[in-house]
């Protein structure tokens, strides 16, 4: 399937499925639990959902019968498309289904149903990308395997776009990104006579006719599956085998699909951390001997340049940008210390801003390291979970932290997040003054949590799965709700939304 993000240390990695730490087994981690406050308005007046305006939109799935509430799927893949939330669903039994919601019950429907297809599995309905005129995604069906699908929000207006590989076999797509009125994308093919994998870049319209290849990469390069959408056009990492890694630009023609910068980082250097911020995209480039260096584009060839770069002595991290600086956190391998680090984007050397605690430094393996991280669209704050590693595959702490790039503006919001290493807190900002995320609570488990950016408005949204855990995820914004799945009594992951009506206006504008 080709080059999957490249080398990321071992040290850095929480495992999946290894049996770490569930809620039940947090208190006896010694890591105390922070109360809930009590008021729903705080000091500075800043309004945060409630209980009462969270609810469950619609039963969709059955009873999972997988039994694992962290394993189930529920809807997801929310997209806006022309003001109507839409969204995958994926049962267990194979059936998948294009669904529709207005947030209400009646108002949540299936637009385009596809029944299971043979064999082991049926490849998931996913990757809904809205332009404005169509909702491509990509879905399976018994005839032509995983191919590109096109909607207009109707059952009758629900087609295949192009059979790209003919047969039941199927297609692997990536990238699908709106160029405008044009979706753009890449399309894998791999040969196993050669343990290659071919790399096309194609563009549709939503027809057959207009549905055509732009560029053969061939097989000798590996297109990285990180991504940034600046403008109307796609960015995207070419690294040539045994080369260097380059950056490009396409906005889904011939003439628009150029090379922005080849990297002179030489072989084995692979990007991480792609943090679009405005007009910027923020990434950094990991060298094989510990070098990273963090660079900025706008999506021009004068426009991608490298800020600074940091020793193999530390691990950096990028955070993301506010105002005339890019952020990015480094950790001494020695001393398993963080530091959050500001770096001119107009050119400068880093200066550091604040080192953040580690109070597990003496008890072996205690290496924190960035595991999520949100920025409201125009926002001038950075929300972003902490992760202490253990010697065991769960986390020893997780930390949500806030910073508006001052020391004394980054602040300790909650601890600990999900000490699991089979689910990881998600973090959604809303706007400077709300994020989402989750976390448990006393005998509660990992609930759907608000944040105004305050300890005082920091709180859990609702208790929805009161003999367990919700593990909420995918939280999205739309309209004036905010839209998650999340294990409930229904013994399955279903739509929920919480309401954001009165909800996190600046304090100057409270009145």
């Amino acid at each position: 399937m080709g080059w999957r993000g490249g080398w990321v240390m071992s040290l850095l990695v929480v495992g999946v499925g290894c049996g770490g730490a569930l809620p039940e087994e947090q208190a006896e981690a010694g890591l105390a639990q922070e109360p809930t406050p009590a008021p729903e308005v705080t000091a500075e007046g800043l309004c945060l959902p409630t209980d009462a305006g969270t609810q469950r939109v619609k039963t969709i799935l059955p009873p999972s019968e997988l039994g694992i509430p962290r394993f189930t799927m529920g809807p997801g893949g929310f997209e806006d498309f022309q003001g109507t939330l839409h969204f995958a669903v994926n049962y267990e039994d194979g059936r998948r289904g294009l669904w529709r919601t207005t947030g209400t019950d009646a108002g949540t429907t299936e637009v385009k149903a596809f029944p299971a297809t043979a064999g082991d599995s049926t490849p998931l309905l996913s990757q809904l990308t809205a332009t404005p005129t169509r909702l491509f995604f990509q879905a399976p069906d018994a005839a032509a395997g995983a191919e590109l699908w096109v909607s207009d929000g109707t059952t009758a207006g629900t087609r295949r776009v192009k059979d790209l590989t003919p047969g039941a076999e199927g297609s692997t797509l990536t990238h699908l990104t709106a160029a405008g009125a044009t979706l753009v994308f890449f399309k894998e093919t791999y040969d196993a006579t050669t343990s290659a994998t071919r790399y096309e870049l194609w563009r549709s319209d939503g027809t057959d006719a207009g549905t055509v290849r732009v560029r053969d990469f061939g097989t000798g390069v590996d297109v990285s599956y990180l991504d940034a959408r600046q403008g109307n056009a796609l960015l995207f990492f070419v690294r040539e085998l045994q080369g260097a890694t380059s950056l490009w630009r396409t906005d889904g023609t011939d003439a628009g699909t150029v090379r922005l910068k080849r990297m002179d980082a030489g072989p084995d250097t692979y990007p991480n951390d792609v943090r679009p911020s405005g007009a910027l995209t923020l990434f950094k480039l990991d060298e094989r001997s510990g070098l990273s260096e963090l660079w900025k584009t706008d999506g021009t060839a004068g426009g991608t340049l490298r800020l600074a770069s940091f020793g193999a002595t530390r691990a950096m991290r990028v955070v993301g940008a506010l105002g005339a600086y890019a952020y990015v956190t480094t950790t001494s391998y020695s001393t398993q210390y963080m530091v959050l680090y500001r770096v001119p984007l107009a050119g400068g050397n880093p200066e550091p801003v604040v080192t953040l605690p580690n109070a597990y430094t003496s008890q072996g393996e205690a290496f924190p390291f960035i595991d999520a991280v949100s920025q409201a669209p125009g926002g001038t704050k950075l929300f972003f979970s902490v992760v202490i590693g253990s010697n065991s595959p769960a986390p020893r702490d997780t930390q949500l932290w806030v910073t508006d790039g001052t020391a004394g503006g980054t602040t300790l919001l909650r601890r600990p997040l999900s000490l699991s290493d089979e689910y990881s807190s998600p973090v959604y900002a809303v706007a400077d003054n709300l994020v989402f995320f989750s976390a448990p609570e006393g005998s509660a488990g990992i609930e759907p949590w608000v944040s105004n950016g305050t300890v005082a408005g920091t709180r859990r949204l609702k208790n929805i799965d009161a003999t367990g855990s919700s593990y909420p995820r995918e939280f999205f914004r739309h309209g004036d709700r905010v839209y998650f799945n999340a294990y409930d009594d229904t013994l399955n992951a279903q739509l929920w939304s919480s309401a954001l009506k009165n909800t996190c206006v600046a304090p100057e504008d409270a009145q």
